[in-house]
């Protein structure tokens, strides 16, 4: 299964969009949103994919909290099942303790995070609002029998190219 995981779109509904457009490509079966969605727009355009996707409210979000019934939004940490795994979404790391679930993915800090420790993988999408390194950035992550394969797309601001990297982590006793 291959999931599209965003964060941190913040007010830039343009570049937000770009995202979502580069997911759809890809092919994308669910998408992950860790917080700090700010734009309601954002949310309809998500919806308008036909995506089927839940994003967790971030610390810029609490006027969204009144669309929880229209929209797929959650409080944190947001535990779930997903591709017969365990997931912990949230968008404050300060919710990563304990390390609970086979996948925690996380936002809030705006810096990418690609983890394994053998058991837990623990990801950060960085932002796509692109404030704080110049990049928007995005990743997909497809979960294949005994492994996990993590793609980050990032590019950067006022370009159209993007650029990708791609983490293999196996995956024990699959």
């Amino acid at each position: 299964m291959k999931i599209g995981i965003i964060s941190d779109t913040h007010k830039k509904l343009g570049r937000a969009k770009k995202v979502i457009d580069l997911l759809v490509e890809e092919k994308i079966e669910f998408l992950l949103h860790a917080g700090d969605i700010v734009r309601v727009e954002l949310l309809e355009y998500i919806e308008s994919k036909n995506l089927k996707y839940v994003a967790v409210l971030g610390n810029n979000d609490y006027h969204l909290c009144n669309l929880v019934d229209k929209f797929n939004l959650v409080n944190e940490p947001y535990y779930f099942k997903l591709a017969n795994k365990t997931w912990k979404l949230m968008h404050h790391p300060t919710y990563m303790f304990p390390l609970d679930t086979d996948i925690i993915v996380y936002g809030h800090t705006h810096d990418v995070d690609i983890s394994f420790n053998g058991k837990n993988l623990i990801l950060n999408p960085g932002e796509v609002c692109a404030r704080d390194h110049g990049f928007s950035t995005c990743m997909t992550l497809d979960i294949e029998e005994n492994k996990y394969v993590v793609t980050l797309f990032y590019r950067k601001i006022k370009t159209t190219e993007w650029k990708k990297r791609i983490k293999e982590f196996e995956i024990k006793g699959s």
